[in-house]
């Protein structure tokens, strides 16, 4: 993980603003390059950390939401489709931003459950991509049963 110093110095580069980098100072650079804060890539500030326990149902939930933009991806500019799709973008949002915060929101979980159903009822799908949504499905149906 590149440290704050790195970011700063490739994004002032990155974006053409050199010239900035005086402004930082080496002293504010090196103090964040020395705080425990910034070299630990394990630091987690307990407010903004989410909870351990939901992070494997995290993972099946950003599993599925890089599936379902796979499945977008396919789409070519039925309205209907893409409604579907960004509806279960969104209650995935949801759940996660929740699970975040340590928090399990059982109806929108149930929501975004359901609105996957509705892209594999109603969608055109490549099979590749309604394979990983079903499986996505059930592991989602699987974290429901097992925590509400």
């Amino acid at each position: 993980m590149a440290s704050l110093k790195e970011l700063v110095h490739t994004g002032a580069l990155g974006m053409g603003l050199f010239a900035l980098a005086p402004m930082i100072g080496p002293g504010t650079s090196a103090a964040y390059a020395q705080s425990p804060r910034y070299e630990n890539p394990r630091y987690e500030n307990p407010r903004y950390a989410g909870s351990p326990r939901y992070d494997d149902a995290r993972q099946v939930v950003g599993r599925t939401q890089v599936d379902l933009e796979r499945a977008a991806s396919f789409l070519r500019g039925n309205k209907k489709e893409q409604d579907r799709l960004r509806n279960a973008q969104k209650h995935l949002s949801d759940v996660d931003r929740h699970m975040a915060k340590g928090k399990f929101n059982k109806g929108t979980l149930n929501s975004a459950i359901g609105d996957i159903q509705n892209v594999l009822d109603h969608n055109v799908l490549q099979s590749q991509d309604r394979d990983m949504l079903m499986r996505d499905v059930r592991e989602l149906r699987a974290i429901r049963s097992e925590r509400g």
